[in-house]
């Protein structure tokens, strides 16, 4: 059984309690809001698709990685949390990452499942999304590049002020794209 099989496994577990005990401690009830603590940022990458999807044609995404195994990705539609496993340790540059979005209003309040592959050497990234109900999934890709000191994010900050924050980076990937095509 692999790492994301073994986090997938326990917070499944500890998701069916809270279910079966709910927040109230009483069993039979189903809580309305489960509280999940947020980590600190430890990575982040800005992100440039040159391949995307209907339902979600943004070419730039801004991924906070946090120290407790969630995340926050931000774009101009999407600004919500999830789970990731990465074969990196905290802070390193990842090569494989495993991320399952926590239901949200970007995903219709239903889950979406990504891997993410990145090769280090040229910083281009693949991106394999599946939803509930599908067989195939959607592929993207991209190129990525790190923020630099990920702890001074603001977490609160929506994309419009982290877009101009990072604006030297992604537009050094626009670059980038252009002169690969």
């Amino acid at each position: 059984m692999n790492r994301f099989m073994v986090v997938a496994c326990g917070a499944l577990t500890s998701l069916m309690f809270l279910t079966r005990v709910g927040a109230s401690g009483v069993q039979g009830t189903q809580p309305s809001v489960i509280k999940i603590p947020l980590g600190k940022p430890v990575y982040a990458q800005a992100l440039r698709y040159t391949e995307t999807f209907d339902e979600k044609p943004f070419a730039e995404a801004l991924l906070i990685y946090l120290d407790n195994g969630s995340y926050k990705i931000l774009s101009p539609g999407e600004d919500h949390y999830g789970s990731y496993v990465s074969d990196a340790s905290h802070g390193a540059d990842p090569r494989k990452v495993q991320f399952l979005s926590w239901p949200s209003s970007d995903w219709s309040n239903n889950v979406a499942a990504h891997t993410l592959v990145f090769n280090p050497e040229t910083g281009a990234f693949s991106q394999h999304l599946r939803r509930p109900g599908t067989t195939m999934p959607l592929l993207q890709y991209g190129y990525s590049a790190a923020i630099r000191n990920p702890s001074s994010i603001d977490m609160t900050a929506n994309w419009k002020v982290l877009r101009q924050q990072y604006a030297d980076i992604f537009n050094a990937l626009a670059i980038k794209v252009e002169k690969a095509r």
